[in-house]
């Protein structure tokens, strides 16, 4: 499992930045550096959300307006960035481009800052949650909602179709810190993070857990099951979550 961090922590020994994507080996618990954000640029950059591709390049969207090189306008906190990788872990190296405009297609207040991304394996649709409540073309929803986002184009001049993907209080993720900030798939499965404490049927935890929903239907009418899945921070926020399969 990969996941990013709120802020600075040290964990078995290695130190880990909020630019920083963590691997956590799930057998023998240990835990290494799969991304130095350093090493490209991004010194004191937040990481918001990430997801890997198939092809090891990464999707990014950090906190805050930022400069990236390689990119020549700023780069908003409702963009998504890729890093095509020629050197990956704890020496990474290579580039950056613009991946999605998120002005373009409606994100365009501080609210709708994504914090929450995951890439559907079997469409290549994207998964895109919101710091706030978010309105797009035909779409409005809360920041405990994921929208899917099918793209016509990308890069400079996105554009493309919204839908809701998981509507939270549906399944009881009602109140104001159970805001998801991390998403990643696995199978039919969906992992989540949020922003504080959550408490929903049969599954609490903290800001610092992931859980999973294994879903019965999803969109508008979300319904299925929780389970816990990884607890083994004792501080911190987890900002995203990629399940290596």
């Amino acid at each position: 499992m990969l996941f990013s961090l709120k802020n600075n922590q040290t964990l078995g020994g290695v130190s880990f930045r909020r630019e920083d994507i963590v691997e956590y080996n799930l057998t023998d618990q240990s835990f290494s550096k799969f991304f130095d954000g350093s090493d490209v640029g991004l010194n004191g950059f937040r990481i918001d959300a990430f997801e890997v591709l198939d092809n090891n390049e990464i999707l990014f969207s950090f906190e805050g307006p930022r400069n990236i090189n390689g990119i020549e306008n700023v780069v908003d906190d409702s963009d998504i960035v890729k890093f095509t990788p020629t050197s990956p872990g704890d020496n990474s190296s290579g580039s950056f481009e613009l991946y999605f405009d998120g002005s373009d297609v409606g994100l365009t207040n501080s609210n709708e800052d994504i914090d929450g991304l995951s890439v559907d394996p079997l469409t290549g649709d994207l998964l895109i949650s919101t710091r706030g409540g978010v309105s797009v073309s035909g779409v409005s929803g809360k920041d405990e909602d994921i929208l899917r986002f099918n793209s016509d184009t990308l890069g400079s001049n996105t554009s493309g179709t919204w839908s809701v993907e998981f509507d939270g209080s549906d399944v009881e993720l009602t109140k104001n810190r159970e805001d998801i900030d991390a998403i990643g798939i696995n199978g039919e499965q969906l992992l989540l993070s949020t922003t504080g404490n959550f408490a929903v049927t049969d599954v609490s935890g903290k800001n610092r857990d992931v859980f999973i929903f294994n879903p019965n239907t999803l969109g508008l009418s979300t319904s299925g099951t929780f389970e816990e899945f990884f607890s083994e921070l004792n501080s911190n926020d987890i900002s995203g979550v990629h399940f290596l399969a």
